[in-house]
């Protein structure tokens, strides 16, 4: 009995140690990686994560620029996933995905795509008060839909200052609150997606 508690513990803290890295959270199934393929192809790998976004890119009329095959060569796209699609439908009334009007799909998907690539390293320090709106260094970007301030963050480990963790956060012009990247630098050959977390909110952008 004691050795079985003792490989519950062990198991117990590869679990835990496994569920961070130096460099960023992973919430769920989301991971890093190096796809050899285009975004859209990517997407498809993992449906428990991107069928409902994959149904929304197209009824956006969206697919070619995921494809790379559209105007523009590389795109970050700040991937919303089918937790926070799916909560949309159920505060809304909708039964499928199509049922969310077009409109709303390709302004709500253009706020979250950067025309170029933005890797976390490209993005510098920075902050923004969520008191005061107050900003300062960090990053803003064009995105098709309008503008985003980018930062990161980094935290300190066991009291050392800039040694443990850094996150990537944005806040979209005209939204109602900053916003984390749960998974970073997810790198296809035609973009990156910077995975969002399972309770972000359309509201927030």
């Amino acid at each position: 009995m004691a050795k079985l508690i003792y490989l519950l513990k062990g198991v117990a803290l590869i679990v835990l140690l496994g569920s961070c890295t130096k460099w960023n959270y992973h919430e769920g199934e989301l991971a890093n990686g190096v796809h050899d393929c285009s975004m859209w192809e990517y997407l498809h790998t993992q449906p428990w994560d991107w069928d409902s976004t994959i149904i929304m890119i197209e009824h956006a009329g969206l697919k070619d620029l995921f494809e790379g095959k559209g105007e523009h060569e590389q795109i970050t796209f700040l991937g919303v996933t089918n937790y926070s699609i799916r909560l949309y439908m159920i505060e809304n009334g909708y039964e499928k995905v199509t049922d969310i009007p077009v409109e709303f799909c390709q302004n709500t998907l253009s706020k979250l795509i950067i025309p170029q690539r933005v890797m976390l390293a490209d993005v510098p320090r920075g902050k923004r008060d969520e008191y005061t709106g107050e900003e300062s260094d960090g990053i803003e970007y064009r995105t098709l839909g309008g503008r985003l301030f980018m930062w990161t963050y980094q935290q300190p480990f066991e009291g050392v200052p800039d040694m443990g963790e850094i996150s990537l956060h944005f806040f979209a012009r005209g939204g109602t609150a900053v916003n984390r990247i749960y998974s970073t630098d997810i790198q296809t050959n035609n973009g990156v997606v910077q995975a969002l977390g399972y309770s972000f909110q359309f509201k927030y952008i």
